[in-house]
This record gives C-alpha cells, structure tokens and sequence, in this order.
C-alpha cells in the first residue's frame, strides 16, 4: 500500500475564526491583495469588515474585487497586474469557489516569468508564488485547500485547470459564520458540488485508506444538513455541518480524484455556462448508475451513509435530495442539445474521466447527455 497526501499548512476551522486573518497575514508578509467576486460580499458587509480589521491591524490591503463565475484568465492576468503594480506581498482569498480559485492563480501567477496562459496550456510553474491565504464563504467546492484552480480560457472556450504544489494555500479559514448569507439555491448548487465531490472520491479508481475515511464521512454530514441549511440559512449548526462536510470531501477527492461527472460538469460549464453545483447535481445519479457494476460495493456503504442498505438505494436518495433542496433533474433550458454532444465528450476526456472507475464509451456519455435534455 502507497499513496502520498497533500493539504495545506494550516487549516483553522470555526466560528469566529475568520478574526486570525490578520495574524495569518502578519506571519507571511504585509501588503495584501484581497481578491473577491464581484457581488456578494458587499452587500454583506464582508469586504468591509474585513479590510477594516486588516487596515487596524496596520496591515496595508487594497481590493480586487472582479471575480466573475468560473472565472477567466483574463481576469486572472487583471488581478496579477493589481498585485504586481500595488507590490503585494500576500494574497488573501474571499469568497465561493471562483473567488478562490482566482486568487490562488493571481498569487502563483504574479511571481512568473510568463503569462498565466502559458502554464494554463501545459507549461510547468517555475517559481513559488505569493503566499495566499484562503477564507470561503460557501460550502461546497473545497477550492480553500486544493491545490488547482480551475479556469475559463474564452479565447479557446475551454475549462481548465492549472495545478502545482506551488498553489496550496499556506492558510485557510473556515469560519461557518461567513457562509449564513448564502441563498438558498447557491446553497443547493455548493453543497451538492460538496456531495458530488465525496462520492467520487470513494469511487474512484485510486482511492486510499485516509480518503476513503473522509469521503465517507463527508456523504454522511453532507446529507444530513444539506436540505436544513437550504431550508433555513441562519441554523448555524447545519451551515458549520455544511462547511465541515465540505472540507472532509476536499480533503477526500484532492488526494484520490473525481471521475465522470466533474469530467462532463466543466466542459457543460465552459460552453453553456451552467453552474458547476447545477450541472454536477444533474449528472450525479446517472454517472452513479453508470458505475454501479464495478463499485456496488462501494455503492452500498454510500447508501448506509445515507440510512439505507442497497446500492440502488445510494442513487434514489441522490433523487430525493435534489427533489427536497429544488433542484430540477434535468439541464433543460440552458442550450444543451444534440448537436453539441460530440465537442462536450471529446472535452470531458480530461484528468477527472480518467479516474473514474469504469472507462465510460462515447456512447455511454452520449446517452446520459441525452437523458439531461429529456428528463
């Protein structure tokens, strides 16, 4: 038995916890580069809130608050020129999974030599980056202690990652205070990226013992406090759940891969622009049905984390959840059609597919693009 893991430095989990950031700063440089989304965070009085507590703790920050949803390289080499041109020393992430994930990539990608576009296409990072401390306020992707960061390049239509040790965060601040603002539906759409996230880590192809453990326990909290905290976004308990659960299913999937719905979810992302969440919830039960044969065992502990006893029984409650937390089960209405099944598998044929238990024929992914049209 081998395998290797790999998480950041430091992860601080817990209500309030958000209030060590200066400290966190403090310990890896001192001008900061706050990098949000470009809604969100103001309306809650976050960005202030926490460029206030910074700036008292005489700490220099200043705001590039232009993250868009599955954010673009060009905003990344946006957000690199804001770091280099203010002489920024750390880079602090607030925000989903797109805040983080831009973040990540203006701190690595502001001590290069060449343009993001260039490590994006495949060339290896050559320097360390900027240290990047990472705060969600969502439950769901993980993106916090990842160490990719998944990016638009619209020049080629296509939804990438860039990926490197160099990108781990050296903090990350779990503070479930921070995610109790979050509509209901982005409440749905992270939290069943989160289930979708520990689901195909427990089946992937190369699992191992510590992210077996945490996969499984990430189906369970997931499941439990997912349709209590869509339901009721100020139960605390069920939104510290929630963050918790999404952290044990980053941990899970980071050490042992995805499989075939992250493979058809980014490029359903890139060409339509369909939320991540949205487009992994739809596709979760049919992809689990496709890997039913080869991991029924598997199958079947997922669904006793979920009270039950058949493997079939994983998939109906997956059925059932998305019915309770109103999610549709289909893609109907966002473009998807026909036509574009070829181009959207031969770009699903990426590092997720390939960890996915069974090796899924064109056919196999052609029919589940055609039940996302119909159902």
């Amino acid at each position: 038995m081998e395998f290797t893991l790999a998480y950041p430095a430091k992860i601080v989990f817990g209500r309030g916890c958000v209030q060590q950031l200066a400290r966190a700063v403090g310990a890896s440089g001192g001008r900061v580069l706050v990098v949000t989304g470009k809604q969100g965070l103001q309306s809650a009085g976050l960005q202030r809130a926490l460029l206030s507590h910074l700036e008292a703790n005489g700490i220099a920050a200043s705001l590039f608050a232009a993250v868009e949803p599955d954010p673009s390289l060009a905003t990344v080499e946006r957000g690199v020129e804001a770091a280099r041109t203010q002489g920024s020393e750390v880079v602090v992430g607030v925000g989903g999974g797109s805040a983080l994930d831009a973040a990540k990539a203006i701190a690595v990608a502001a001590t290069q030599p060449e343009s993001v576009r260039v490590y994006h296409a495949g060339k290896e990072l050559e320097r360390d980056g900027l240290p990047f401390i990472a705060v969600p306020t969502t439950a769901g992707t993980g993106a916090e202690i990842t160490r990719n960061a998944v990016l638009t390049d619209k020049r080629r239509g296509l939804k990438l990652s860039l990926r490197s040790e160099r990108m781990v965060a050296k903090v990350a601040l779990l503070d479930p205070e921070l995610t109790v603002s979050l509509p209901p539906e982005k409440t749905a759409y992270s939290g069943m990226d989160a289930l979708t996230q520990a689901i195909e880590a427990y089946l992937t192809r190369a699992p191992n013992p510590v992210s077996d453990a945490l996969a499984l326990r990430a189906c369970e909290v997931i499941h439990r406090n997912l349709a209590t905290a869509v339901a009721d976004g100020t139960d605390l308990p069920a939104r510290e759940a929630m963050l918790l659960g999404s952290l044990l299913s980053a941990l899970a999937f980071s050490n042992s891969g995805l499989g075939a719905v992250h493979g058809l979810a980014h490029p359903l992302g890139a060409r339509l622009g369909i939320p991540h969440g949205l487009a992994c919830a739809v596709l979760l039960p049919h992809v689990m049905e496709l890997n039913l044969d080869v991991r029924r065992g598997r199958l079947t502990e997922i669904a006793a984390c979920f009270g039950r006893t058949r493997a079939e029984d994983a998939l109906t409650e997956i059925e059932s959840l998305l019915t309770t937390v109103g999610l549709p089960a289909s893609l109907r209405g966002w473009g998807l059609t026909e036509e574009l099944f070829p181009l959207l598998i031969a770009e699903s044929r990426g590092s997720s597919m390939s960890k996915n238990p069974c090796d899924p024929t064109d056919e196999d992914l052609r029919r589940i693009l055609g039940r996302l049209c119909t159902q």
